[in-house]
């Protein structure tokens, strides 16, 4: 019903098209409101902008004319600077790109239909309540990144998070950050992953960085050396779907092959390394999840009396722990 409406109103857009300039002198937004002009919309909206899904036009008017960014600028004034340092700008510079995949067009639509009748309905505003509205549109340039229904099964899809949860397509304050990210990408993610930054200032912890004012030292990790935040495996949204796997990337020393391996890494029996260790920091040595014998016995229930004033691994017997060569007992 809206995409009708809008193009009703289109042969109002053309009228106003012969009479006025394509990018007003002001907001298009005080056209509704300000006396002194006669330019009030012909199309006011009060509403979500019309929905876009794949094989349709790109616009939210059919058959509207591409303006281009300089004309969306004229008005949009506040958001040049920012814009410009962007990623998204480089698109301009790429003449074989078609009109829907430059500039402020490539994410808003045709712009002519606004331009000319000053209104949110002749556009895409990004006012969805529907997050999956605003992925769509996102994952027309960026598909290398997920397609809408890998990005439908994430754990972030399902808790309503949007790209612009994140990112800012424009970018305010914080136009440093890469990827366009509303702040550091560790704090971003520490934002809503309260539980996990309290681990992650625990006394042994992977060196992730969520508080940059007061650790000035620059992280030597980020959460997304682990976790793909847009098309992860599993309910953890990991780089591999075993554990083990995403470990042993960095502690290779860790992941054999070994002729006798400790069961505790084989997945398919417990939980790999996250038996001994917590992954993202504890009060413990070496991410460890319990102290001294009691990491041991937590599976080895029946050697809880096995020399019970000694440390299974720290007094030079069982200390090829993570898997051996030579011994079924660890013991080098």
């Amino acid at each position: 019903m809206a995409r009708w409406l809008a193009s009703v109103a289109l042969l109002s857009a053309a009228a106003l098209l012969l009479v006025l300039p394509l990018a007003h002198s002001q907001d298009v937004d005080s056209f509704a409101t300000d006396p002194s002009t006669s330019a009030t919309p012909a199309l006011p909206w009060y509403a979500e902008s019309p929905n876009w899904v794949y094989g349709q036009e790109f616009s939210a008017v059919a058959s509207a004319p591409y303006i281009g960014t300089t004309e969306c600028l004229r008005c949009h004034d506040d958001l040049r600077a920012g814009f410009l340092r962007t990623a998204h700008v480089r698109s301009l510079a790429d003449d074989e790109l078609p009109f829907d995949r430059q500039g402020c067009e490539a994410c808003h639509g045709a712009g002519g239909a606004h331009a000319a009748l000053g209104s949110r309905g002749a556009i895409f505003a990004f006012d969805w309540a529907d997050p999956a509205c605003e992925t769509r549109i996102c994952l027309r340039c960026h598909e290398w990144l997920s397609t809408p229904q890998e990005w439908l099964k994430l754990a972030h899809a399902k808790a309503g998070l949007r790209c612009s949860t994140c990112h800012d397509p424009h970018v305010g304050p914080q136009w440093e950050q890469r990827y366009l990210l509303r702040t550091d990408q560790d704090e971003l993610c520490a934002g809503c992953h309260t539980d996990v930054s309290h681990d992650i200032i625990r006394f042994s912890r992977h060196p992730v960085v969520i508080d940059p004012a007061n650790e000035p030292a620059a992280p030597a990790m980020h959460c997304t050396d682990c976790h793909d935040v847009h098309a992860g495996k599993g309910p953890r949204m990991l780089r591999e779907r075993r554990i083990t796997d995403l470990c042993v990337r960095c502690h290779m020393d860790k992941g054999g092959p070994f002729r006798y391996t400790h069961m505790a890494m084989e997945e398919g029996i417990g939980q790999g390394c996250l038996v001994c260790h917590k992954q993202h920091g504890s009060d413990l040595p070496w991410l460890i999840t319990a102290e001294g014998r009691a990491l041991c016995t937590q599976c080895h229930s029946d050697r809880e009396q096995h020399y019970p004033a000694l440390t299974c691994y720290t007094t030079g017997c069982h200390v090829g722990l993570h898997g051996s060569n030579k011994s079924s007992l660890f013991l080098e």
